[in-house]
Formats: structure tokens, C-alpha cells, sequence
């Protein structure tokens, strides 16, 4: 046996770590340590949570910064796009407020209009009514008659003018 002034003298080989293997080389060494210094309760709150998740406190910090990141990441991405639907329902509504789009029929769906195929995304149910104000088919952009049999479009969106269907386009929906 050993002495400990015999271990404090054992030379360490070149290309050792000094544990009795080879370290290995910056390449292969996959993840890198940062330290960080941390207040005494949440060392004990992170050993807590590591203990009973029976794993290391560093795989718990790692995990719960991937968590994070992943979750600020996904957090700016529906920002962005709940910005773009609310910029472009603003100036829409702009616009009606303006009378830009009134007198004027919309481009039916089924000729490319992208407006009538997002009205149209918007309807949750088709209400079987008599239209008493003249209207349009949002689908084929018909014309819809007082006392003509029609659909309307049912919706929980409050800025969403009447959508109508005829009684050929419902049969193909």
C-alpha cells in the first residue's frame, strides 16, 4: 500500500489524465462544462429535484435550459405569427371601415380569391336559412336572391362579415 507522500510523487504519464486511462482529445470530448456559482437554496433545490428525478444535477440544469430554450423559442414563434394575423385583420377591417370594399363583390374562392378562402376557413358550422338581403356565394360567387334557400356561415370571430354558401356549393363541401 501507498503512502499519501507516495501518491502526491507518482508522475503522470503524457497523454494521461492521470485516472489510469488516456484523456481524451478536445474533439472528442462532445459537451463542455460551464460553472456557475449558485445561492446555497438553490443547490439544495436543484439536488432536491435531481434526487427525485434519479438523475445527475448537472443532466437536470442541462434538461431544464434545453426546456427553456425550446420554450422562449416556441413562445416568439406563435408572437410572430399571431402579430402577422393581427396586423393583417387590422388593416382589413381598416379598410371596411374606410367603405374601400364596399359595393364591391369578393373574388370567389374557387376563382382564387385568398380573402373568401380565409372567410371560409373561419366558419365553424353552416346555418340552412331564407336569405332576406341579397348576398354572393362565397364559393362560386352566385348571386343569392331574397326568398332564396341558402347557407350561412357560422363563426365564434366577431369581426367576420356574413359568409354565404348556395345550395350546390354546401352539396360539395
Amino acid at each position: 500500500m501507498r503512502s499519501d507522500s507516495d501518491k502526491s510523487s507518482a508522475k503522470t504519464l503524457p497523454g494521461s489524465s492521470g485516472r489510469g486511462r488516456p484523456s481524451a482529445s478536445a474533439e472528442e470530448r462532445k459537451d463542455r462544462v460551464i460553472q456557475t456559482r449558485v445561492p446555497k437554496d438553490l443547490e439544495s433545490t436543484l439536488k432536491q429535484a435531481a434526487e427525485q428525478k434519479r438523475m445527475t444535477v448537472s443532466h437536470l440544469i442541462r434538461n431544464v435550459l434545453e426546456d427553456t430554450f425550446n420554450l422562449v423559442d416556441g413562445i416568439v414563434a406563435d408572437s410572430s405569427a399571431l402579430v402577422e394575423h393581427v396586423t393583417r385583420d387590422a388593416k382589413r377591417l381598416a379598410a371596411v371601415a374606410r367603405g374601400e370594399n364596399a359595393g364591391k363583390p369578393l373574388t370567389p374562392a374557387r376563382q382564387g380569391g385568398e380573402l373568401a378562402s380565409e372567410l371560409l376557413d373561419s366558419v365553424d358550422a353552416w346555418q340552412d336559412v331564407i336569405v332576406n338581403k341579397p348576398g354572393q356565394c362565397i364559393e362560386c360567387g352566385k348571386a343569392l336572391a331574397r326568398g332564396e334557400r341558402a347557407f350561412r356561415g357560422l363563426t365564434t370571430l366577431a369581426e367576420v362579415p356574413s359568409v354565404w354558401l348556395c345550395g350546390d356549393c354546401i352539396g360539395k363541401l
